[in-house]
């Protein structure tokens, strides 16, 4: 069934701490920077339903799949999610490695240094390449509304979160780019879910454990609300030409 699309504005607020905040005709987001210091939940944190990642073992494999990224960039320490789509290029938002030299993955114990390919500050994505080959890539799908999907992330800590989320509906999302820069439309995804600093960048997983999603930003003001920037951006960067216009730049 073809399912409509829903227009929003996003309108870009700069704070140093993840959120975003919904009224009935207008999404006002902030496309979060993760920071190792003082990462406050502006979110109902209690109600994320935390998931032992033991228990979804048989669903969701993605152990070699899903990763934590770490940069030093702008002075301070950015984090947040990746995930591989092929054996050696990951995709995470581009506000996790904006103004970073040198993102590193932690895999098999040891940090690796990661190639930034391709950046996006309208999309808020960005593909790395990794100096190794994963056995296990996530495939893409399209997302359907109403279905439950699972999202895979790493805290501040390196704790690995595995939450269970709903999909409300897919946007068309106008507005500012991660800069504050008059952008382009985007495809995305309204999410009821509660998440905190670390999930950006993270994979939004179907029930076969494909990547239907993005993690870029939530809500602020009580409502378990969080977005997603639609798989059909995903392809659109890995389809288009690399460009790393903007990377080198810090968040304002």
């Amino acid at each position: 069934m073809r399912l409509s699309l829903k227009a929003f504005t996003l309108l870009t607020v700069f704070l140093f701490v993840s959120c975003s905040s919904s009224t009935t005709e207008k999404i006002s987001t902030q496309l979060p920077l993760e920071k190792a210091s003082n990462p406050d939940c502006l979110d109902d944190c209690d109600a994320l339903k935390k998931i032992d990642s033991a228990k979804l073992a048989n669903e969701v494999d993605t152990d070699r799949s899903v990763f934590q990224i770490r940069g030093l960039g702008c002075n301070f320490l950015q984090f947040g999610t990746g995930f591989f789509v092929e054996k050696d290029l990951l995709i995470t938002n581009a506000h996790v490695v904006a103004g970073v030299n040198l993102p590193v993955i932690l895999y098999e114990g040891k940090e690796h240094v990661l190639e930034l390919v391709s950046f996006d500050p309208n999309s808020d994505l960005a593909v790395l390449r990794a100096p190794f080959q994963t056995e296990k890539p996530l495939e893409l799908a399209n997302a359907d509304e109403g279905e439950t999907a699972t999202v895979v992330a790493y805290l501040k800590d390196g704790q690995r979160i595995v939450e269970e989320v709903k999909v409300k509906s897919k946007i068309l999302a106008v507005g500012k780019d991660i800069f504050g820069e008059e952008g382009d439309s985007r495809e995305a995804l309204s999410l009821e879910a509660s998440i905190e600093s670390g999930f950006s960048g993270s994979p939004v997983l179907n029930k076969d454990s494909s990547v239907i999603g993005v993690v870029f930003s939530r809500s602020r003001g009580g409502a378990s609300t969080a977005y997603a920037v639609q798989s059909s951006e995903v392809k659109r960067i890995l389809e288009e030409e690399a460009d790393l216009g903007g990377s080198a730049k810090c968040m304002p």
